[in-house]
């Protein structure tokens, strides 16, 4: 397939400083997401569904539950003998501490392969496009670097690779912003990033040799007027997780059927570590209305608006409202929890009330006993 010239490279620790409750023991890509799936589930299974069969994780700490989920890549159809799925951890004291270094020192994975292009994509943006007609585009403008972007309201860019695109009619990219000029719409960047592998090893070196560490100032900015540079706008759905609250709203768009049809399309399915549970079991006074319930839930309580992941149980009495059920979390008889996020093994005692509200959820860290 022509998306065999892309080497895929996905950053599981995107944005974790924005994330900090999320993830304390685990990368943003192992968060979980709508239930059964974990965010790099999407990355992952885009350049799968697009034909790119050599994928790199760049996993920088916190990635033991990252490799268990991901395992081998079979799950993505990435378990081959030759590229397939790898993980790449910092080795040998070199540092990940910012996007330049990290791919300076990543230059011998990177290099070892024909691959013509790299597509950089981080791990805190849920959608669901085909890259290869990103490739084919690229390709048709003779394009150095395609930026995938979508039209949106941005008050403040918080992390170091995204930026905003002043675009042209013709696609091509005229100004690269460090930050919104205004509070009007705007094309963001993605964080996905199609670059030819020659160019962006170039950029790099030299912004390390000027000791310059700022991706978007100091290896992207300088590439226009000097190199082909092009926007693909992404016009299907897309989150971007930069706080517990977008993280929250997200979770909550995905139970609104032609969002979840739009994001899970059956043509380019969504890949995710399979655990293989026996079916939810409902009791006779169990209430569930416009939820998502995973396998191998016990529910006997009322659950409204909510998202309860695998192995969770729900004593009788229990009253669920607008919350996010990590993993076999145990939920007592009569409690009262409405607008929580709720991460894995936590233990919810009888008659106890949790109360957050849908702008301000309260987070309950994991293996809490509440």
């Amino acid at each position: 397939m022509a998306t065999n010239k892309i080497l895929g490279l996905i950053f599981a620790n995107t944005n974790e400083k924005n994330l900090p409750d999320l993830t304390a023991y685990r990368t943003t890509g192992s968060v979980p997401f709508g239930g059964k799936y974990r965010l790099i589930d999407f990355p992952l299974s885009n350049m799968s569904n697009s034909g790119i069969n050599n994928v790199g994780i760049v996993a920088k700490s916190n990635f033991q539950s990252l490799m268990d989920h991901v395992g081998s890549g079979s799950a993505w159809d990435l378990a081959r003998r030759r590229s397939g799925l790898s993980i790449l951890p910092p080795y040998g004291g070199h540092g990940f501490e910012t996007l330049v270094e990290t791919i300076y020192n990543l230059h011998g994975y990177i290099e070892h392969g024909d691959e013509e292009y790299v597509l950089l994509a981080h791990s805190d943006c849920v959608h669901n496009m085909d890259y290869a007609k990103v490739l084919s585009y690229a390709e048709h403008n003779n394009a150095d670097l395609t930026f995938i972007y979508k039209k949106c309201v941005v008050k403040t860019i918080t992390d170091e690779f995204r930026c905003i695109l002043d675009v042209a009619a013709d696609g091509s990219v005229n100004k690269i912003m460090a930050s919104p000029v205004d509070d009007k719409e705007c094309n963001l960047d993605t964080g996905v990033l199609l670059i030819k592998k020659k160019l962006l090893m170039t950029l790099v070196r030299q912004a390390m040799s000027e000791s310059k560490y700022s991706f978007v100032r100091d290896v992207l900015q300088p590439t226009i007027g000097r190199y082909n540079v092009y926007g693909y706008e992404l016009t299907g759905y897309c989150e971007i997780i930069g706080s517990v609250k977008e993280y929250y709203d997200a979770n909550m768009k995905i139970m609104d059927r032609d969002i979840r049809y739009r994001l899970f399309d059956y043509q380019r399915p969504i890949y995710t570590k399979v655990r293989d549970d026996a079916p939810s079991r409902y009791g006779l006074d169990s209430d569930v209305k416009n939820s998502l319930i995973a396998q191998g839930c016990v529910i006997n309580g009322s659950v409204t608006d909510s998202i309860i992941s695998k192995g969770v149980q729900i004593g009788r009495g229990a009253k669920i409202t607008g919350c996010i059920i990590m993993q076999d979390c145990v939920i007592g008889d009569d409690a009262e929890i409405s607008y929580t996020v709720i991460d894995k093994d936590v233990r919810v005692s009888r008659s106890s009330k949790l109360c957050g509200s849908p702008s301000y959820p309260m987070y309950i860290s994991k293996k809490s006993i509440v």
